[in-house]
């Protein structure tokens, strides 16, 4: 099945509204929640998860001075590949002086699967932004630790002109154990968190922070991009992780 959904906002009467939206079944978004600070947008599905040969174009529209958060209902859930890839294509936009909290839930990908995922940001240089991407190594109570076939997703984000972040994340369980010492240990859980604001001096308040907010059941490490921060975590639940970015965009 091939489905899309696209939204795009704007900032009238002192909040940040819905102009414009487009979604296909199974996809949908819940009626926004709209405040005075922040519109929070909540993307909903009526499958159970992606099939194999699925395809899922997202793409979100930040217009100016707009601020928004925008989660899904549940994890992600990528269901065993019959010889076709799963694919999902995120394509984001945020404008001047607009912010945006990309927070899904995790992705949890089923023994056998074949998951790609290619996410493409564009920031302009006044805005502000935080995006999460939390893999889970599969259904652990089911014994199905890294039994998928590949899980790949590549992220590249631009602040104005210029290639400010390049992630690619592959996992293919054929060529390394990766619940072993160098690898992932012991951990389930890998998270990825990119922060990008134009305040220089935000910027290290956010990186005190985020050293201050870090569980000790999470092992984290915290990079300073040319444009923006890179946080990469292991853990052992995706709640966990999950938790542990929410505390951290309260402070964003």
């Amino acid at each position: 099945m091939k489905s899309s959904l696209r939204l795009e906002t704007d900032f009238s009467y002192g909040k940040t509204n819905i102009k414009d939206i487009y979604f296909e079944a199974p996809y949908k978004i819940m009626s926004p929640f709209v405040q005075e600070d922040c519109t929070e947008v909540m993307q909903m599905c009526a499958s159970a998860g992606m099939l194999s040969g699925d395809m899922f174009d997202l793409e979100l529209k930040i217009g100016e001075h707009s601020n928004l958060l925008y989660t899904s209902q549940s994890y992600e859930k990528v269901f065993a590949s019959k010889g076709e890839k799963t694919i999902k294509r995120t394509r984001i936009r945020v404008e001047k002086e607009a912010r945006l909290l990309y927070m899904p839930k995790p992705v949890i990908p089923f023994a056998h699967s074949d998951f790609m995922g290619e996410n493409e940001i564009h920031l302009d240089p006044s805005s502000s932004f935080l995006y999460c991407d939390i893999f889970n190594c599969g259904r652990v109570a089911m014994g199905e630790r890294f039994q998928m076939k590949r899980y790949q997703s590549k992220t590249r984000i631009y602040v104005g002109d210029i290639l400010a972040m390049v992630d690619h994340t592959l996992l293919d369980p054929s060529w390394f154990a990766y619940d072993t010492l160098g690898l992932w240990n012991n951990y389930t859980h890998n998270g990825l968190l990119y922060l990008y604001t134009p305040d220089g001096e935000q910027k290290s308040r956010w990186i005190q922070m985020i050293r201050d907010k870090k569980p000790d059941h999470l092992e984290a490490g915290c990079s300073e991009c040319r444009q923006g921060i890179l946080l990469r975590v292991l853990g052992k639940s995706g709640d966990a992780v999950y938790d542990y970015f929410e505390d951290i965009a309260r402070e964003v």
